[in-house]
């Protein structure tokens, strides 16, 4: 079994992000995904400072994921996520993406990115939109929350 520890939902001062993942470096967590999920208007944590600390935590021995944006409302927010994907596509770090917006899809397909994370908020509920993200090139799934244990394994079933 792999433990994944994912990206943070709540509003932490920078000194205690930077701490608790300092922690995460020394723990039994297999992959840990970073990144600013909710809200861009949070200014704790730039896109440098969480490529840094992924930089850390692969030197560590952690599978690093870098989480998108679950809603992209302005230029800035697109413009960050161009960022993320192009460090996936560019191989520098090179920190596999985890699509939370579809339009982070879409942007993965363009720079040809055939190994990304289908994210919990794509609202992927039935094997027909699962296929989907796995034809545009998902290799994991962070199943949503709110899907119910019969909906999950009739996915499953299906796949």
């Amino acid at each position: 079994m792999k433990l994944a520890l994912g990206p943070l939902l709540y509003y932490w001062p920078r000194q205690s992000v930077l701490d608790f993942y300092a922690d995460i470096a020394d723990s039994p967590i297999d992959s840990v995904y970073l990144g600013e999920t909710v809200c861009s208007r949070r200014h704790e944590l730039r896109l440098e400072d969480w490529l840094e600390v992924g930089k850390v935590l692969a030197a560590a021995g952690k599978e690093v994921v870098m989480s998108s944006q679950g809603l992209v409302e302005s230029e800035s927010d697109l413009k960050t996520l161009r960022r993320i994907v192009r460090q996936c596509a560019d191989g520098e770090p090179g920190f596999r993406v985890e699509a939370n917006d579809m339009g982070a899809v879409r942007l993965l397909g363009e720079a040809g990115v055939r190994d990304w994370v289908a994210g919990p908020t794509l609202n992927i509920f039935n094997p027909t939109t699962l296929q989907m993200m796995i034809d545009a090139g998902a290799t994991r799934w962070a199943v949503a929350p709110e899907i119910s244990g019969a909906a999950l394994a009739e996915v499953r079933a299906a796949l």
